[in-house]
């Protein structure tokens, strides 16, 4: 059964060329007709998914350089007649594929934009927790992170590490950055009014760590890629992420109130092991994945491989750095 449509507007003489990039289709699964006046053509295409990528490919391929052309992918939700081939049936249900690139990114680019409800919802979500630390109610904590919108940007910055997008590693790092400083703030604001004596069976950072450091946070990232790869999208995911960030984050500003700097160093280690965690996970699921760029180094520089690699290695020195401030309580506090 065929679960994408694509439409493509297009200049008559353009018409061949995409034509062409469709011939690994069966002629019932594609047509073309005028569309209102002059020589405008209009060509729809229904695909499955696992061959989306490789049809979007050809026609960006094909038509690189060209004006006047639109192309739309839309998801359906059933076609008539079913498919009676089993073949096919098991060739689609075996395929592991991605959706297709553009698919991803357009969900992502959603979960990066910095809005004053994207603050509110974490500075929200940072109070909560920090109550839930105070108080030592684990049911609080997890409240908090059902509301905290982490999960957009850093699987932004992934999917942009991947593809060697460096506009959208800049975009994603912009709201990463807002939404924790506003975290920490709010964290902090609490702290200076709420009176703590740095005591909390939820809230040790004694410069221990362990495997469950990074345990979860891996598993994290990597759940939420192959959701995010697969289509798919679930809250759960999102609370797993918050998870692994909301607890350090909301404890770093509590204890920055309370003037114990070397324990919110090593709280703010964590939340930087955290996120490097997730974003390797996640890098790791979107490249087995097989997603990668048309093109590596195009002329517009929106993908690099040079970028790609950079923001690999700063994850991994970012990662390596904050597991000796965790273990050693080091930034500029003995």
């Amino acid at each position: 059964m065929s679960d994408r449509l694509i439409q493509i507007v297009a200049r008559k003489e353009d018409v061949p060329t995409i034509t062409d990039c469709l011939e690994d289709l069966k002629d019932e699964n594609w047509y073309c007709f005028p569309a209102g006046e002059g020589d405008r053509q209009v060509i729809i295409a229904a695909l499955d998914h696992v061959d989306m990528q490789e049809v979007l490919d050809r026609i960006a391929e094909a038509m690189d350089g060209r004006e006047g052309w639109t192309l739309h992918a839309l998801p359906t939700e059933a076609s008539l007649p079913e498919v009676t081939d089993e073949e096919e049936k098991e060739r689609i249900a075996q395929a592991e594929n991605a959706n297709s690139r553009e698919e991803i990114y357009a969900d992502i680019r959603r979960g990066t934009a910095l809005t004053v409800d994207y603050l509110i919802k974490i500075g929200l979500a940072t109070v909560v927790a920090a109550i839930g630390l105070l108080q030592d109610e684990i049911a609080v904590v997890i409240g908090a992170m059902v509301i905290a919108p982490l999960l957009g940007p850093i699987l932004a910055f992934s999917f942009a590490t991947t593809l060697g997008t460096v506009p959208l590693m800049l975009v994603a790092l912009r709201a990463l950055g807002a939404g924790l400083g506003v975290g920490v703030l709010a964290a902090v604001a609490l702290g200076f009014v709420v009176p703590f004596n740095g005591e909390s069976s939820i809230m040790a950072y004694d410069g221990s760590l362990s495997l469950m450091t990074v345990a979860l946070p891996l598993a994290s990232g990597a759940a939420a890629a192959l959701m995010v790869a697969g289509g798919q999208t679930s809250a759960l995911v999102g609370v797993m992420v918050a998870a692994a960030l909301l607890p350090p984050l909301a404890a770093m500003g509590l204890l920055i109130g309370d003037g114990s700097y070397v324990e919110a160093t090593r709280a703010f280690a964590t939340v930087v092991i955290n996120v490097a965690a997730i974003n390797l996970a996640a890098l790791v699921v979107f490249r087995l994945k097989g997603i990668r760029p048309r093109n590596w180094d195009t002329e517009d520089r929106r993908t690099s491989i040079l970028g790609s690699y950079a923001a690999s290695v700063i994850v991994l020195l970012a990662l390596g750095l904050a597991v000796y401030i965790a273990e050693t309580g080091w930034l500029f506090f003995d």
